[in-house]
């Protein structure tokens, strides 16, 4: 296999291991957050549940006020659910549930009103979610493609006749291609955009040679460039080309998600700016991080043997990078989130699974006694988690995540 595509499809495994294990807060698209924070009074929170794009309800979504209050199932509309906060520091809690067929994804996260006012709940998509493109592109049959809608992006060849089905998530939005050429050294040699592109059932869609544009180039060093056009997300990976939108298609809306990462030993950082203007320098300190093995302090069990774990905050090595909040991977199924404002409200810093006693919450979402935390995830920016959300303009953050192996 070429030394090029090699590179992509590493690229790929791991920009798809992280969606679920440290992914930042901007997996689901900006345009969503800005329309339910104008919608929402100052004590509402919203939950959005994504699976790459598509927004369907999830099988469980519940929410606590304040640290002790009880917990509430909510009920949701098209993936989105709403909760009013009482507590007076702005404290909450949201435990999501997805049933899949092979057992159940399940999602914590704890924060502050002043922090975040909208969480987004990332789960993997399942087949209801997912509609059939036939791509036809008769002039470059036996290439690779890629295909990008909404926060999907998919890679195949094209058969002998220029043809190939590929399954991405319902939904409208726009559709990108990337054409790679396998006698190039799979390069990228031509870029389709469909700004008004609808999937609802399963179609086809022809595209000419003439609707195949020529793609051209992002100067600079060490950042590659993801695109952000509306509700589409066309990962860095992707276009790790340093590829720019093509100039007589753009629109005002459209962004650059600036993008840096790298792997050392059990660290992995990712580094994020959006922006409108390239190319962008990497802030010091994000090439130097170093491991935070010391952040979990403890572990151990309490309430029916649910994990209990101490923190000792971590303190940022760049400057004007705040902690957002951590991550945690614990079993293969379950992540928590927790602000750091959240974390400042529990006493010694001790944060204790919750003890969910409600009727719909069964004993198999608990991590077990013999759990094992394999990893923590660092997000530090100098914005709030709602403009890392929103995809606000110049807002940037790195996350960063340390391998545990199992404490």
């Amino acid at each position: 296999m070429k030394r090029r595509w090699i590179y992509v499809i590493l690229a790929t495994f791991f920009a798809v291991f992280f969606l679920y294990s440290c992914t930042s807060p901007t997996q689901n698209n900006g345009s969503n957050n800005e329309t339910t924070n104008n919608e929402a009074t100052n004590s509402d929170v919203t939950i959005v549940i994504d699976r790459s794009g598509a927004n369907r309800n999830a099988t469980l979504v519940l929410a606590q006020d304040g640290l002790e209050g009880t917990w509430k199932e909510l009920t949701g509309t098209n993936g989105t659910y709403k909760f009013t906060v009482n507590n007076e520091q702005g404290v909450y809690s949201i435990a999501a549930v997805d049933e899949i067929t092979n057992g159940s994804q399940i999602r914590l996260f704890h924060g502050t009103l002043a922090e975040a006012k909208t969480v987004n709940i990332p789960f993997a998509p399942v087949e209801v979610d997912y509609a059939t493109l036939t791509i036809n592109i008769p002039n470059y049959p036996g290439a690779k493609v890629g295909v990008f809608f909404l926060n999907n992006h998919v890679y195949d060849y094209l058969d002998d006749n220029g043809s190939v089905p590929i399954n991405i998530s319902k939904g409208e939005g726009e559709l990108v291609i990337f054409v790679y050429d396998e006698n190039m050294d799979f390069q990228l040699t031509k870029i389709y955009l469909n700004r008004d592109f609808t999937l609802q059932s399963s179609k086809t869609l022809e595209i000419s040679g003439t609707a195949l544009e020529n793609p051209s180039q992002i100067e600079g060093e060490d950042v590659v460039y993801g695109w952000i056009l509306d509700k589409t997300i066309v990962p860095a990976h992707a276009a790790y080309e340093k590829v720019k939108i093509p100039q007589d298609k753009i629109k005002d809306t459209d962004m650059y998600e600036a993008y840096h990462h790298y792997f050392r030993d059990y660290l992995s950082v990712y580094w994020t700016k959006i922006t409108k203007d390239v190319p962008v320098t990497i802030p010091e300190g994000v090439k130097t991080l170093t491991p935070a093995t010391t952040t979990i302090s403890a572990t151990g069990v309490e309430n029916n043997l649910l994990p209990k774990i101490t923190f000792s905050p971590y303190q940022s090595e760049i400057s004007g990078y705040e902690v957002k909040y951590y991550k945690l991977h614990v079993n293969y199924n379950c992540y928590i989130t927790i602000t750091s404002g959240y974390l400042a409200q529990l006493s010694d810093n001790i944060y204790t699974f919750p003890n969910i006693t409600l009727d719909n919450w069964k004993n198999e979402y608990n991590p077990s006694g013999n759990y094992v935390v394999y990893s923590l995830d660092i997000c530090l920016s100098p914005n709030t988690i709602d403009e890392m959300n929103s995809l606000k303009v110049e807002s940037e953050w790195v996350d960063f995540t340390t391998w545990l192996g199992g404490l």
